[in-house]
C-alpha cells in the first residue's frame, strides 16, 4: 500500500466551484524590526507576510478571486508580540526530501544524528539536494519554522523553532518497517507527519511505528512526551472507481496511522472559517487549523518552495491559471524572484504543520506540559467554526440528489450529528474534532493550569466476541451489541475493533453509543470502502467521549445504508484510554 502526502492542488469537478482568477499587488518590504515588538510590527520585516491569512487573517484575497473573512487564523497575534516564537523547540520534519539550504530554512535547520535521508543513505549530509520530484517537505517546513525578520520570504508559525529532516517519502525509498517507525524516534519535541495512505481501502497500522509511538510518548522530552502531529489526510470525496457512482465519502479512520491515542490528528479550514472541502472527516480528528484552497478560488497558503525556477510548485512551466494567478507569482514575478516560495500549497499537509508550529509556541511558553496536557489545552480552548453543510445526510447526496441517489440514508436515519457536547463539556464534530485551533487562548488557559494527566495513561479492553447478530439489509435501526463496563475510566480515547462479514461494507455504518445515550458516527454509512468485503478486525478511533466516564453499559450499532447486501456482526472489542477515577 502506497503512503502519499497530504496535499491538494485540484479541485474535485464534481463540486462545480465556478470563480473567475485574477491578480492581486503584493505587499511592500518592509526593514526588520529594532527593540520592542509591537503589533505593527510582528507583521512586517518579511516581504510576503501580507499574504499570510493563516497567520494574521485580514480578509485578504491573496492572488484569489474570494476574501477570505477577518479572524479566522491561528489567533497567535497577542503570543507573538510577547517575543513567544518557539525558540529552544527542536521539531522533526517527516517528509520528503527538504531544501534545507533555503533562504528562509538555512538558518533554522540542525545537523543532528537524527537527521536522515534515506534516499541517498547520508545520515549527517547537507550537500546533497532533494531529488527533483520532492517539492512537499520544503514547504511544510515553511510553514512551521521559516526565518523571520530576514527580510526573505514570509514567516513560520514558529519562527525561531529548530528543524530536522527525515526523508523517508521520497519516490525512491522502500518504506520498510523500519524506516517507517524511525518516522516516530530522535531526539525532538515534536515531530511533524503530513503523509497517510490511501482510504479507499482500510490500513492496518505498522506494528513497530505504533510502538514507537507509544515510546515516544511515555519517554520523550524527559518523560513529559514527545508531541505527533499527524494530517488527517484529504479524502473527504474519494474515487473508488468500483462502481457507477465512482465517488464516496472517505474517511480518517480508514488510515490505520490515525487511530492510535498518541497523535494529535488534524483537519482544515479555508480562510472563511469553512472546513475544507477535501478534509478527511471522522471520530479520530482532535483539531482543525488553516489548510487553504488552490489558491485561485480562495487563499492557499503563502510557504517556502524549491529553490529557483526549474522545481518546485512555482516554477516556469506552470500552466493554466496558475500561469497568471498573481501577475505570475508561480513563475517568478510580482514579489518572488527566483520561484523560492508558492501561494499554492494547500490540504491538510498544511494544516498539520500550522498545528505543529502553534504547539511549538506553546512549548516555549509553557515547558513543563506533557503531552496530555497539551491535547487536553487545544480542545479546552478550541473554537467552533461553521461547516459547509448539514451533516443529517451523506455530503455527496446533499450536492447532487439525482447523480448520488444511491447514497441517500435510509428514512429516518441521520447520517451524523454536526456539532454536539460532550458529557464532560467538550464540543466536538467530525468535520473539525474540537475546533479550530486557537494559540493565544491556549497560552493563556496553561497559564494557570494544573496538570490533571499525572497518572500513567493505561489500556482497559472489553470484548464481546461469539456472536452471530444479523445485520438487517437498508434498516435505519441496525443491529446493536452491549458490552457492560464496571470500571470507572476517565476517557482520553477509545479505539473500537470490529469483526464481521458483509458483501459491501462501504454500505455500513459503524456507531458507538455511550451510556448516557450520545453516538459517536465512528464510520458513515455509504462510504469509500464500496465494493470491498468484511471488517477483518478493523479497528477505529473516537474521541467524542473525551474526559466521560467509562462506568456504564456501551452499544455497538451497525447499519445498513443500501439494499441489497446482507451479513453478521461476529465480534468486537473496546479499549479504553485513560485511568481511574
Amino acid at each position: 500500500m502506497a503512503i502519499k502526502l497530504a496535499s491538494v492542488f485540484l479541485i474535485v469537478t464534481l463540486l462545480l466551484f465556478s470563480f473567475q482568477n485574477c491578480s492581486q499587488g503584493g505587499f511592500g518590504v518592509s526593514t526588520p524590526p529594532v527593540g520592542n515588538f509591537t503589533m505593527d510590527s510582528l507583521n512586517e520585516g518579511d516581504p510576503l507576510i501580507g499574504y499570510a491569512w493563516h497567520l494574521n487573517n485580514t480578509g485578504q484575497k491573496v492572488f484569489s478571486q474570494v476574501n477570505g473573512i477577518a479572524g479566522y487564523d491561528l489567533g497567535l497575534q497577542n503570543t507573538w508580540s510577547k517575543q513567544i516564537f518557539g525558540e529552544g523547540i527542536k521539531i522533526q520534519i517527516s517528509d520528503d526530501g527538504v531544501d534545507q539550504k533555503h533562504e528562509d530554512l538555512a538558518e533554522n535547520f540542525l545537523v543532528t544524528k537524527e537527521y536522515r535521508d534515506y534516499l541517498v543513505k547520508n545520515w549527517l549530509s547537507f550537500t546533497a539536494l532533494p531529488s527533483e520530484v520532492d517539492f512537499h517537505g520544503t514547504s511544510v517546513s515553511g510553514l512551521i519554522a521559516a526565518v523571520g525578520w530576514n527580510g526573505k520570504g514570509s514567516r513560520g508559525v514558529a519562527p525561531k523553532a529548530k528543524m530536522i529532516a527525515t526523508n523517508f517519502m521520497s519516490n525512491d525509498v522502500t518504506k520498510t518497517s523500519d524506516i517507517i517507525a524511525d518516522q516516530a524516534k530522535g531526539d525532538v519535541d515534536l515531530v511533524n507527519m503530513s503523509w497517510g495512505y490511501s482510504q479507499t481501502s482500510y490500513t492496518s497500522i505498522d506494528a513497530s511505528f505504533a510502538d514507537q509511538l507509544k515510546y515516544g510518548v511515555e519517554n520523550g522530552r524527559t518523560g513529559k512526551g514527545k508531541i505527533y502531529v499527524r494530517s488527517s489526510g484529504n479524502s473527504r470525496i474519494e474515487m473508488v472507481g468500483r462502481t457507477v457512482n465512482e465517488y464516496r465519502i472517505g474517511v480518517g479512520n480508514f488510515d490505520g496511522n490515525n487511530i492510535t491515542p498518541y497523535t494529535i490528528n488534524v483537519g482544515a479550514f479555508f480562510s472563511n472559517g469553512k472546513n475544507a472541502y477535501y478534509s478527511s472527516p471522522g471520530s479520530h480528528l482532535w483539531i482543525s487549523a488553516p489548510g487553504g484552497e488552490d489558491g485561485i478560488d480562495s487563499p492557499a497558503m503563502i510557504t517556502t518552495d524549491r529553490t529557483g525556477c526549474l522545481l518546485g510548485y512555482a516554477n516556469q512551466s506552470v500552466t493554466g491559471d496558475y500561469k497568471i494567478m498573481g501577475g505570475g507569482f508561480q513563475l517568478g514575478a510580482n514579489g518572488n524572484n527566483n520561484c523560492n516560495y508558492t501561494a499554492s500549497f494547500n490540504g491538510t499537509s498544511s494544516a498539520a504543520p500550522n498545528v505543529t508550529g502553534s504547539i511549538a509556541l506553546l512549548l516555549q511558553a509553557h515547558p513543563q506540559l506533557n503531552w496530555r496536557d497539551v491535547k487536553y489545552i487545544l480542545a479546552k480552548t478550541a473554537l467552533k467554526a461553521q461547516a459547509d453543510s448539514a451533516q443529517n445526510e451523506n455530503y455527496l447526496y446533499l450536492q447532487n440528489p439525482t447523480r448520488f441517489a444511491n447514497q441517500k440514508s435510509p428514512v429516518g436515519y441521520i447520517w451524523d450529528d454536526g456539532w454536539t457536547i460532550n458529557q464532560a463539556g467538550f464540543n466536538f464534530h467530525n468535520l473539525f474534532g474540537f475546533g479550530i485551533i486557537n494559540v493565544d487562548a491556549a497560552i493563556e488557559y496553561a497559564k494557570s493550569y494544573s496538570s490533571l494527566f499525572q497518572q500513567v495513561q493505561s489500556q482497559f479492553d472489553y470484548n464481546s466476541t461469539g456472536l452471530n447478530l444479523s445485520i438487517p439489509d437498508n434498516n435505519k435501526d441496525g443491529v446493536e451489541s452491549l458490552v457492560s463496563v464496571t470500571d470507572n475510566i476517565r476517557i482520553e480515547a477509545i479505539q473500537i475493533k470490529v469483526t464481521l462479514t458483509h458483501s459491501n461494507v462501504g454500505e455500513l455504518a459503524v456507531e458507538l453509543i455511550s451510556p448516557r445515550g450520545d453516538r459517536s458516527v465512528v464510520v458513515p454509512m455509504n462510504n469509500s470502502l464500496d465494493g470491498t468485503s468484511n471488517y477483518a478486525g478493523y479497528t477505529f478511533l473516537t474521541n467524542r467521549f473525551f474526559m466521560e466516564s467509562s462506568a456504564g453499559n456501551w452499544k455497538l450499532k451497525i447499519v445498513d445504508g443500501r439494499s441489497g447486501n446482507t451479513g453478521n456482526l461476529t465480534s468486537w472489542k473496546l479499549s479504553f484510554y485513560g485511568v481511574q477515577q
